[in-house]
């Protein structure tokens, strides 16, 4: 489970990566496209100067009205053009700055749950291994008292060796003092029918 969580991570994070390369590609793009326009403004303002020049010429030659309407006209079309572009290229890289903030983040944040789900692995495994020890503490204990009752119970089964042979022998003795008894009453009886007589 903890590899499928580390792989979605990296796939997540590859994910992460090649949509904020495409994201810089962008930009950059929207960054020569704007300066182009910036270019293109200072151009046509030149242009305009240009003109209005030429058109102050024109006016005081030949004293043309409508020519001058017309070209402060199309100059304000071409102003109001290049204003509207203008204003789509800087909405697009708000967009793509907010963007590449989120991804930031997205990685900041990546990165340190990465950090915490390490530390968090890092305190079971030295748990873990504190419990082993401990384990192997008990198993050398029991051990050590497994050999102690086995040593016990050698000793237990020599006693018991030597109570059984004690027991047969005095069955034995026993054995031979009624026979002894036996030959002492027969005798007794003997004297006593000996004495009656």
């Amino acid at each position: 489970m903890y590899h499928d969580s580390k792989s979605d991570r990296r796939k997540d994070n590859l994910e992460s990566s090649l949509t904020i390369h495409h994201l810089t590609e962008e930009k950059n793009n929207l960054e020569a496209n704007y300066d182009k326009l910036v270019e293109d403004v200072h151009q046509l303002l030149n242009a305009q100067e240009d003109r209005m020049v030429d058109f102050s010429h024109l006016q005081a030659k030949m004293q043309n009205v409508h020519v001058a309407d017309s070209v402060v006209s199309d100059m304000k079309t071409e102003m109001e053009k290049k204003d509207a572009e203008i204003f789509k290229v800087q909405e697009k890289y708000k967009v793509l700055m907010n963007l590449t903030q989120s991804q930031g983040t997205c990685i900041r944040n990546l990165k340190f749950n990465h950090l915490k789900e390490k530390e968090v692995l890092s305190t079971s495994i030295r748990n873990l291994k504190f419990q082993v020890d401990e384990l192997k503490k008990s198993e050398e204990k029991l051990t050590q008292e497994n050999t102690q009752l086995v040593l016990h119970m050698g000793d237990l089964k020599k006693g018991h060796d030597k109570l059984t042979a004690r027991r047969d022998q005095l069955k034995i003795q026993i054995a031979e003092l009624l026979k002894s008894e036996e030959k002492n009453k027969q005798k007794l009886k003997g004297i006593l029918d000996i004495l009656s007589e």
